[in-house]
């Protein structure tokens, strides 16, 4: 028991930053790229990034259903094993286009770890710990947005190899220690060898139709997307100079996730997610009042700032502790991933949508939409 402690309370966790830190680590660096990569131009740079993303979605879901046939413990070993080797293969392409492939097979190869992590979690670790693991592990998602830029502008100059094979060596040790608790015999796998991928994918629409997994799924659509719009919005607004100081205080925010596993020993989770989408909505609310020039105290800014993120940082880890708990044992890891999926579809359109509707606009409809899931919670937990 205390081996898979440590393996869920931290060695998961910093495998977890890691992992996702893929899809930002070449986000601050498309200048550098074009100095070293044959055939990249400004036009088609950020490809890299935004392939990988595609690659990641649809892996979340493949990755999510294998685990449930042949186990949590092998898909993870598996899964890291190919991401080191394809990390470690990247640094050594010059040609944008392969390059790209090689981008989109490791944004697959990436998507195996954080659904079936959550899953092995939820599985291993006693009842009475899955709620702090699952917030380090929350957190080490939201860190690995800043983290992650962070890394890529210290590392990435004229070479990949600094990042990627410092990155793949992270990958392989996990997959080192995944492999050594494997052979101590005592996992708890779940799996279902005698089951298809297939009978796997038809349950996805009774999965997602669930009465009480739905109003979770909606939740998770609107999460990171608000966050990420917001961000895409500041970015071409006129507060673009307050960015960087908004980005530390998030930072500081995005910890709380780490106390999220006590707050749930006093609240249900999924009022608590109520309780940060009401947080984050009005928060959203007071940054449009910023853009459209009514509120000008750059005080009262970084307050609700920081107000926002702490209800993004609670709003991930509830909804995961509400999806690992009102989901079927068996269907954990398909369940799980397919709110991780929607979780970064979310997240894809928030950085597109700003480009399509007016940003006051969109941020105030974001900002309804958030209170419309706290409220729909909400009656799901009366009437259910």
């Amino acid at each position: 028991m205390k081996y898979k402690l440590m393996l869920g309370t931290l060695c998961i966790p910093l495998i977890a930053l890691a992992v996702v830190t893929q899809l930002y680590v070449l986000m601050p660096v498309s200048i550098n790229l074009l100095l070293f990569v044959q055939h990249a131009s400004a036009q088609n740079i950020g490809l890299l990034t935004s392939l990988f993303g595609i690659f990641y979605a649809i892996g979340l879901i493949i990755w999510g259903s294998l685990s449930d046939r042949i186990g949590k413990d092998l898909t993870l070993i598996i899964g890291l094993l190919l991401l080191a080797g394809v990390s470690f293969v990247v640094p050594l392409l010059q040609d944008f286009y392969l390059l790209l492939f090689a981008r989109a097979v490791q944004g697959f190869c990436a998507a195996s770890f954080p659904p079936v992590a959550l899953a092995w979690v939820s599985i291993n670790l006693p009842e009475s710990s899955r709620p702090k693991a699952i917030s380090m592990i929350s957190c080490a998602f939201l860190l690995a947005a800043t983290i992650g830029q962070w890394l890529g502008s210290f590392l990435i100059t004229n070479t990949l190899f600094y990042a990627m094979w410092l990155l793949g060596g992270i990958y392989a040790c996990g997959a080192i220690i995944f492999y050594c608790y494997r052979l101590k015999g005592e996992q708890n796998n779940l799996a279902l060898p005698g089951t298809s991928l297939l009978s796997i994918f038809s349950k996805l629409p009774n999965i997602l139709t669930n009465k009480k997994l739905f109003p979770i799924y909606i939740c998770s659509v609107f999460v990171l997307l608000s966050f990420v719009a917001l961000y895409s919005v500041l970015h071409r607004s006129s507060l673009i100079n307050l960015v960087p100081t908004l980005r530390t205080i998030g930072i500081f925010a995005m910890l709380f996730s780490l106390t999220a596993g006590y707050l749930f020993k006093l609240i249900k989770p999924s009022y608590v997610l109520a309780i940060a989408l009401c947080l984050m909505a009005i928060s959203l609310l007071i940054h449009t009042f910023y853009l459209l020039d009514y509120l000008n105290s750059p005080f009262i800014l970084y307050l609700f700032h920081f107000i926002l993120i702490v209800g993004l940082a609670y709003a991930v880890p509830s909804m995961i502790v509400c999806i690992s708990t009102q989901s079927e044992l068996t269907d954990r890891g398909i369940a799980t991933s397919l709110y991780t999926c929607i979780l970064f579809i979310g997240a894809s359109l928030g950085a597109f949508l700003p480009t399509l509707f007016n940003p006051p606009i969109l941020l105030t409809v974001l900002s309804i939409l958030l209170l419309l899931c706290a409220i729909q919670l909400i009656i799901k937990d009366f009437y259910l």
